[in-house]
């Protein structure tokens, strides 16, 4: 196992989080349920159907591992798959052409380095022999070429990585065999290496390799040096961009996390200094997102003190997004726990997954089972909820209204926008909305029944990862706005010629202020009379208070209706009823 210790150092475990509260966020890390197995050092690979392979490694109690397990976003599980002939760690996956999926290399138990390569057919679930290096090595590159072959080069020929080769290897998957082809000009291993869209590879870095580049030409079958540069590095990451350039960031430099980041450019045959990252990293994972930019997370890059003059580094969750066009880097979403030594790649959903990887305890380092998939955040919401309370049936409330604000670098086309239930809403959305702009949707409720009444706003657009958003809504309605409190009132039994009087209250548990246009009791015998402390408006949720008189004239029973008349629709009633004694 080969990567930079940590475990010596004992640490706090909130170091690894640290996060500036301040910084502007994008996108979110959603867990998928823990792996079959914890694995670092493992390969990860993106299939077909939003499902993924992840393949070897090493788990927590230093095991070499065979297994391999698959990840289906729709079933959002990990589920065990067959298993490789031979355990290995430190070795590149490549997807061929067929879908099948190459394996070469690695380091394997009792620390031997291997030559044999494997073949996993998603179909059956099933390993087979895919012949054997000449040279056995890991720490080394597979790159899928256009002609359908696959280049591995450099790479770790001794389990202590003490010799480099240069010697590089063609498989050909139609006769599944292979045969050497031009080496190395260096030596090197740990180094990354990308398929150009001119049809060359570029070999960068690496150790042993230093600032050097190299470029494959297939067509002659030899590699020759490219520009150097601007930095040293190892265990960074190496993105093809949109556009053709690659973009190399971080890295380790000697034992030091790097912050800087580089861009090739293949036309000219320079390297260009680009946007400096928040903190140096090494060993972390990176992916290009569908909307050209690139998500970096995690890695090795949390200073801590390991004594007199002695720094060390452990994992920590930070996240950033580059942006070519602005060659800077923003913060995104941190990882949910610290990792380093992690493997990431793009589903066909559009969300980045990553898996295993080393975290942190009191003690660095514990390797880890657990996954999740990053959403980038293209549409932010003002409200991602809106509650229009009580409401009286088949009146109208007040709007509500919530803004969207594209925050991604990219336009945002809508394909509908609709509502559900007793919700209406208008927007003023263009069909394209573009890199930071902004719209508004506005909602009202109208009720049709008594009770809660649920519905949504539900928008639908090429957002990467999340192609739906929803705007859930909720509201009562109720028979009236204006409610007594008792619903009816009984003064009992009087004497002929006496009175008695009760108090009732009247409340507005609507979403609106109501204004009382008339108050009357029917019959308007004088049998019952009221007064009252009732505003000519009555805000949301105020009262007011009725004191109701009944004088009975004979011995009979009485009943009378007082009503409110008022702005909302139907009057307010409430039921009388008395009876007179004979004295």
């Amino acid at each position: 196992m080969k990567r930079l210790s940590c475990a010596v150092f004992l640490f706090a475990t909130a170091l690894a989080t640290l996060q500036s509260a301040s910084a502007q966020v994008q996108g979110q890390w959603v867990s998928t349920g823990m792996m079959q197995s914890a694995r670092e050092l493992h390969a990860l690979v993106r299939m077909t159907g939003g499902k993924a392979l992840s393949i070897g490694g090493v788990d927590g109690s230093a095991n070499i591992l065979a297994s391999a397990e698959v990840f289906s976003s729709s079933a959002s599980k990990w589920t065990l798959t067959g298993s490789m002939a031979e355990a290995r760690e430190s070795f590149p996956a490549v997807v061929l052409r067929n879908g099948k999926i190459l394996v070469s290399g690695g380091l394997g138990i009792s620390s031997v380095v291997l030559a044999g390569a494997e073949l996993y057919d998603p179909t059956t679930g099933a390993w087979s022999s895919a012949g054997s290096l000449s040279v056995a090595r890991f720490a080394h590159t597979a790159t899928l070429l256009s002609s359908g072959k696959v280049l591995v080069t450099g790479g770790c020929t001794a389990s202590a990585c003490s010799t480099d080769t240069a010697v590089s290897e063609l498989y050909d998957p139609t006769a599944n065999t292979w045969s050497t082809t031009g080496s190395l000009n260096t030596a090197r291993s740990y180094q990354t290496a990308v398929l150009l869209k001119t049809g060359k590879v570029l070999a960068i870095g690496g150790l042993g390799g230093g600032t050097s580049c190299e470029l494959y030409d297939p067509s002659r079958g030899t590699w020759s040096y490219a520009a150097s540069n601007n930095a040293a590095r190892y265990l960074n990451t190496t993105t093809l961009l949109t556009d053709g350039k690659v973009l190399v960031a971080g890295g380790a430099n000697g034992k030091f996390p790097v912050s800087s980041a580089e861009q090739y450019d293949p036309t000219a045959n320079t390297w260009t200094p680009t946007g400096i990252m928040s903190s140096g990293r090494y060993a972390h994972a990176a992916s290009l997102l569908t909307d050209g930019t690139v998500l970096m997370a995690g890695g090795m890059g949390q200073s801590i003190s390991c004594g007199k003059e002695c720094t060390g580094y452990i994992p920590f969750a930070k996240a950033e997004i580059y942006n070519e066009a602005a060659g800077t880097f923003a913060a995104a979403a941190p990882l949910s726990q610290a990792l380093a030594y992690h493997s990431m790649t793009l589903l066909s959903t559009g969300r980045a997954l990553e898996d295993g990887g080393i975290g942190v305890t009191n003690v660095c380092c514990v390797v880890e089972g657990t996954a999740s998939f990053y959403t980038p955040l293209t549409l932010t919401f003002s409200a991602s909820s809106l509650n229009f309370g009580l409401l009286q049936i088949g009146l109208t409330s007040p709007s509500q209204t919530v803004t969207i604000t594209n925050v991604s670098s990219h336009s945002v086309n809508f394909t509908s926008i609709a509502n559900s239930g007793d919700f209406s809403h208008s927007d003023d959305c263009p069909t394209t909305m573009t890199a930071g702009q902004s719209c508004a949707i506005t909602v009202t409720f109208t009720p049709t029944g008594t009770g809660t009444r649920q519905g949504a706003v539900t928008l639908k657009d090429n957002s990467p990862g999340s192609p739906t958003q929803t705007i859930n809504l909720t509201g009562t309605g109720e028979t009236l706005a204006l409610g007594f409190a008792p619903a009816s009132l009984n003064l009992g039994s009087v004497v002929v010629g006496s009175s008695i009087t009760r108090s009732v209250t009247l409340t507005n548990d609507g979403t609106a202020a109501v204004s009382i246009t008339g108050i009357a009791i029917s019959p308007a015998d004088g049998t019952y009379t009221q007064t009252s402390n009732c505003p000519i408006t009555l805000g949301v949720q105020q009262t007011c208070t009725f004191q109701i008189v009944f004088t009975p004239p004979d011995v009979f029973t009485y009943k009378a209706t007082l009503s409110i008349s008022n702005s909302a629709g139907a009057a307010a009633s409430l039921p009388l009823s008395g009876t007179g004694l004979d004295n």
